[in-house]
């Protein structure tokens, strides 16, 4: 029982990770494109009754709906500064927990290593983000 207990915990571990990124993910578009059906419904009733159709509505159904990109002209480097120093916390929060596990088993190692993939996409986005930070906005 230990044995198989043994090699289920990793496996969970990592389908939980999955599950966290690939569910908020999914449903976002999900009813980001319920929206965009309900909006275009919407339009074709309304060419059906003959009435006008504004253009900041059809300009609406050219847009990307609920999904607000983030313009860098207008939110400059702070942005990527933050993305940064997010990524930094999650790489840091993984190698505590793989501190933790190190004693356990093996598998904190292997923890500790992943935690470098968002520890330096991080350290990447706080370094961009300094770069653009001292450049004059046009």
């Amino acid at each position: 029982m230990e044995g198989i207990l043994g090699e289920m915990i990793p496996l969970a571990g990592i389908a939980m990770i999955i599950l966290v990124v690939v569910i908020p993910i999914w449903l976002r578009t999900h009813y980001a494109s319920q929206d965009r059906a309900r909006l275009h419904e919407t339009v074709r009733l309304m060419v059906e009754k003959g009435q006008p159709v504004s253009s900041e509505m059809l300009e609406s159904l050219n847009s990307t709906p609920n999904v607000q990109y983030r313009d860098p002209g207008r939110y400059g480097s702070s942005g990527d500064i933050r993305r940064g120093v997010t990524m930094i916390a999650v790489a840091l929060a993984m190698c505590g927990l793989g501190y933790a596990l190190f004693e356990v088993s093996d598998f904190g190692r292997i923890i500790m290593g992943a935690a470098a993939f968002p520890g330096f996409i991080g350290l990447g986005f706080v370094v961009i983000g300094l770069f653009n930070r001292s450049k004059p906005k046009a």
